[in-house]
């Protein structure tokens, strides 16, 4: 069975993993080791890196926790209408509609 074709904007966690081992094997081969002082206590390796926990979602995080509430359509069309104008999104539309009440 012929196999799905792949999105070329996105990358799977296999091929993201190929990636940082290349550039950590580049990295590794560039620059030159140096013997640690005695007295300077060695850094903890890093992580190991995980595919798993990088995706889309990842890459686009904003910092803003999920936010559901029923509210009129008509006051609906007025946020959207506000941020279109703005050029923000609808949630930058309330955080700022909060911060202005909050000063108040």
């Amino acid at each position: 069975m012929a196999s799905k074709p792949r999105n070329r904007a996105g990358m799977d966690a296999e091929t993201v993993a190929r990636m940082m081992a290349a550039q950590d094997s580049e990295a590794a081969t560039e620059s030159p080791t140096v013997a640690p002082a005695e007295d300077n206590a060695a850094p903890p390796p890093e992580p190991a890196f995980d595919p798993g926990k990088i995706d889309g979602r990842t890459l686009r995080r904003t910092g803003r926790e999920p936010f559901a509430t029923r509210i009129k359509p008509e006051t609906h069309e007025a946020l959207r209408r506000i941020a279109y104008k703005r050029r923000i999104t609808i949630a930058e539309a309330v955080e700022i509609a909060v911060a202005a009440l909050d000063r108040d």
